[in-house]
């Protein structure tokens, strides 16, 4: 593989490809995202049909922890998805988050993105802190306006460990399916976020999980600000885990014991600061408003009150990511306990499965 093997590939969140090859009774070929977590697998198969698309099926796993290279558990892992899911999974699309990908910024004069990407394939190790041997990258590039001469346009450097890309491209080799694209959690969120909710205004979208938080500021369609942060705490996860799966619903803070009460109210204190800290510094460095408000995705996002806590320290309006606002999702499914406890993880899978259902601009 080329060092620069694009992470996005051709399905980059803005020259996305659809897929016209028609099936044998004449609909469109189902899309499949895989979200590999360091805690679970989400994976979402769309079907497209005309300008509607529906869950056809999905499935949640946990994923063996502590996970490490060319363990035989993770092509096991695959093989489980294979035997849960009621279609044959030969392609899919996957999503990398969590350490082993960042997303930097980078300042750069007026340019193409073609002389985007020659400038950074000779001049890499400048911006990053890795061997460019080891690693794969790509870049998210805003094409500049014809009347903008002013303002650069923005340009986000995606850059992932080698090592885990082909990790979950061997994985699924010997599951028998084949990676046709690598996404990234930021991008995947976006498309999901633009989706369901469309172009208009500003959202910041915070996804939280196990390790740490992805925010994302989304300017009419487009991601302004990609920030990632870890805990504090290294500890937040597990003790986190135990809280949520210990119960099937958690409605108030008041059902949880005086300890978990604290941890949360602990977790709740820095997730806050930290989205507090992004709305002030997108405020003060673009002059711009979030206007549209916050919306909130992850597993961890669905601790007790944490949407209202928000809400009511931020002044701003903070919701749950539905990330089935906008897919037709079949009666049989809904009404499935499985499904309404696993819908809130499934954001980035059904972002990745979103990139082959529909065409683009």
């Amino acid at each position: 593989m080329k060092a620069n093997m694009s992470i996005l590939k051709e399905h980059s969140w803005r020259r996305m490809a659809l897929n016209k090859v028609k099936g044998v009774m004449g609909c469109a070929p189902l899309a499949t995202g895989v979200d590999w977590g360091s805690r679970m697998m989400k994976t979402v198969v769309l079907q497209p049909d005309r300008h509607v698309v529906m869950l056809h099926d999905f499935s949640v796993n946990s994923v063996p922890h502590p996970s490490l290279p060319n363990d035989p558990s993770d092509a096991e892992l695959v093989e489980t998805i294979r035997n849960k899911i009621s279609v044959p999974i030969r392609t899919i699309g996957t999503a990398l988050s969590g350490p082993s990908v960042f997303i930097k910024a980078i300042t750069l004069p007026v340019m193409t993105e073609e002389d985007v990407r020659n400038h950074l394939t000779l001049e890499l190790d400048r911006y990053i802190a890795f061997d460019a041997q080891d690693v794969f990258w790509d870049v998210y590039h805003q094409e500049p306006l014809p009347d903008d001469t002013i303002q650069s346009p923005k340009t986000f450097l995606v850059v992932a460990k080698k090592d885990c890309v082909e990790r979950q491209i061997k994985a699924f080799a010997q599951g028998g399916a084949t990676v046709s694209f690598v996404d990234v959690d930021a991008f995947a969120l976006t498309n999901l976020v633009t989706h369901n909710y469309g172009k208009e205004g500003i959202w910041l979208l915070v996804h939280i999980g196990p390790t740490g938080m992805v925010m994302v500021v989304i300017d009419q369609g487009e991601p302004a600000v990609i920030r990632k942060t870890s805990y504090e705490a290294e500890w937040y996860g597990d003790l986190l885990d135990q809280v949520l799966l210990a119960r099937t619903s958690l409605e108030s803070i008041g059902e949880l014991g005086a300890s978990e009460t604290l941890l949360l109210e602990q977790f709740q204190k820095e997730t806050r600061g930290q989205i507090f800290e992004m709305v002030e510094s997108y405020s003060d460095y673009s002059h711009a408003v979030i206007d549209k408000g916050i919306l909130l995705s992850g597993g961890y996002a669905v601790v007790p009150q944490m949407a209202a806590t928000l809400a009511a320290s931020l002044s701003l309006p903070v919701q749950l990511l539905d990330p089935f606002q906008y897919i037709m999702v079949p009666q049989a499914i809904q009404q499935s306990e499985v499904f309404q406890q696993a819908a809130p993880l499934m954001g980035v899978a059904v972002g990745v499965a979103l990139r082959g259902a529909l065409s683009h601009d």
